[in-house]
C-alpha cells in the first residue's frame, strides 16, 4: 500500500525539479511567454534573414541590443526617394540607432545605382520575392517600424517621414 503514494510522489518531485530548472536556465520565462511574434506596437518583430547588395547574407534578429529604423521602399517610389535624404541623415548622425532598408522585389544593379547615385550609405537588404513584406503586412511604401534594443515593435508608420518624424518615433528629443 505505501508503495502506491510513492509514485505520484516521485513523479511530482521530478516535474518540479525540472520546472525549476528550465526556469532557472533561462529558457522560458514568464516574459517571453507573453510575448507575441507580430506586426502589432508591443509584439516581437518577426525575424528574417535577407541578402544585402553585395550578396552577404543579414538577419534581423543580428541587430539585436539597438534600437532599429526598418524602413520598406523602392527605388521608383516618390515618397520613398522624399525621405531616403533624412534616413541618410539619421543614419550618420546617430549611432544609437540601426537603419535596415528593406527594398522592394527589384534587380540589385538598379539598387546599386539608385544608392550610389545619390551617395547613401544606410545598410539595405533585397526582398527579392516580397515575403518579409507580407509578412509585415506592408499595404503601401515607405513603411516604417521602430523596434526597440529587445526587438519588441514600439512604433510604425505608413508613408514618407521627415527626419524630426524619425527622431520622434525613435523617442530621440
Amino acid at each position: 500500500m505505501k508503495k502506491s503514494y510513492l509514485i505520484p510522489i516521485i513523479v511530482l518531485l521530478i516535474i518540479l525539479i525540472g520546472s525549476v530548472i528550465v526556469y532557472q536556465a533561462g529558457l522560458f520565462t514568464k516574459e517571453e511567454a507573453n510575448i507575441n511574434i507580430g506586426t502589432n506596437i508591443g509584439d516581437k518583430a518577426p525575424d528574417f534573414v535577407l541578402n544585402k547588395m553585395n550578396g552577404d547574407e543579414m538577419a534581423l534578429s543580428s541587430l539585436k541590443g539597438q534600437k532599429v529604423f526598418l524602413n520598406f521602399w523602392a527605388s521608383w517610389c516618390p515618397p520613398c526617394q522624399a525621405e531616403m535624404p533624412d534616413i541618410q541623415k539619421l543614419y550618420q548622425e546617430d549611432n544609437n540607432v540601426a537603419i535596415l532598408a528593406v527594398n522592394l522585389q527589384e534587380e540589385n544593379k538598379k539598387v546599386i545605382n539608385f544608392m550610389f547615385s545619390n551617395n547613401y550609405t544606410f545598410p539595405v537588404v533585397m526582398d527579392k520575392t516580397g515575403q518579409v513584406a507580407r509578412d509585415y503586412l506592408v499595404r503601401g511604401i515607405p513603411t516604417t517600424y521602430i523596434l526597440d534594443e529587445d526587438g519588441i515593435l514600439m512604433n510604425k508608420a505608413s508613408g514618407a517621414l521627415s527626419y524630426e518624424q524619425m527622431l520622434e518615433m525613435l523617442e530621440i528629443k
